[in-house]
């Protein structure tokens, strides 16, 4: 794991993180059903998209990000992510226009079209014999972003400390939408990495759980968190692994339950990836994903 070539590097894995070659996935067994059991806590998909591949899909959405994209404290991100939803309609509005234009963009340009369907076939063969689909917003009655382009530049710091449960509390309307079919219990995440800086951008695996670790100060603390006692912990003294996907990679663990931070980005070129979050249906037939 430690070899220069591997995306996992650190001397102490606490939890179960494995590399898997693309032409081995039909091999590989059920690997979501793997995390959801905790088998497994996490896999990197290699060579999902090869280099041409992901230069092509560099080049194709510079400039619809460069024109659409919200700006946000480490960069920007395309299309509108959930966090922007509220029980205002004309917030709701505003995200759907926002997916319109990478639907438009997907019709638009083939190798935006592969990308995400070979997302969707990559589901199917991680999750076996589930059918895979995006959930619906009954509101709207349209599918929700099946995924997030996110960008991050220099000195503009990673993203801050967090576990995907504790998204659930900072925005429980968008959640609220997804109720009704998704079991939200420790949703796993996910991310396609397009492009690598140079130095930082790696994420760190804290060796803490959402059971025994329930918050932080203010959403942005980043060196700190709480646990279920009231106690503060401190990050540098929580073991800790990192994981940095290669582009072309894609990576889904355990976000949920798993605290994990995104490092400063140090380097002059962006990072860039694709990315959201996965979990069954409540009756464990379908398996989603979204953004």
């Amino acid at each position: 794991m430690t070899s220069e070539a591997s995306t996992i590097k650190g001397n102490d894995f606490f939890f179960n993180f494995i590399e898997v070659p693309i032409e081995n996935i039909s091999e590989s067994g059920d690997l979501i059903r793997k995390l959801k059991t905790g088998e497994l806590h996490g896999f990197v998909l290699r060579n999902l998209f090869s280099s041409n591949e992901i230069a092509e899909i560099l080049a194709a959405i510079a400039k619809p990000i460069e024109e659409n994209a919200m700006i946000t404290p480490y960069g920007k991100m395309y299309p509108v992510p959930f966090a922007t939803i509220s029980n205002a309609e004309e917030k709701l509005d505003n995200y759907y226009k926002s997916l319109d234009h990478i639907y438009e963009l997907t019709d638009r340009v083939p190798i935006v079209k592969l990308m995400r369907d070979r997302l969707a076939y990559c589901f199917k063969a991680v999750g076996k014999n589930y059918k895979v689909s995006v959930p619906i917003n009954k509101i709207k009655n349209r599918p929700v972003s099946e995924g997030t382009f996110r960008i991050f530049f220099k000195d503009k710091g990673g993203l801050f400390v967090h576990c995907g449960n504790l998204f659930q509390q900072q925005t429980e309307y968008y959640y609220s939408l997804l109720a009704n079919d998704v079991d939200l219990n420790d949703q796993l995440s996910y991310f396609l990495n397009l492009q690598n800086t140079e130095v930082g951008g790696e994420l760190t695996i804290y060796n803490m759980t959402w059971k025994d670790v329930i918050g932080k100060a203010t959403p942005t603390e980043n060196e700190s968190v709480i646990d279920a006692k009231g106690n503060t912990i401190y990050l540098k003294d929580v073991r800790q692994f990192t994981v940095k996907p290669l582009p072309g990679d894609i990576l889904v663990f355990s976000g949920g339950p798993i605290w994990h931070r995104v490092e400063n980005i140090k380097g002059d070129t962006p990072r860039i990836t694709f990315g959201g979050f996965l979990n069954f249906s409540k009756d464990e037939k379908e398996l989603f994903y979204w953004s």
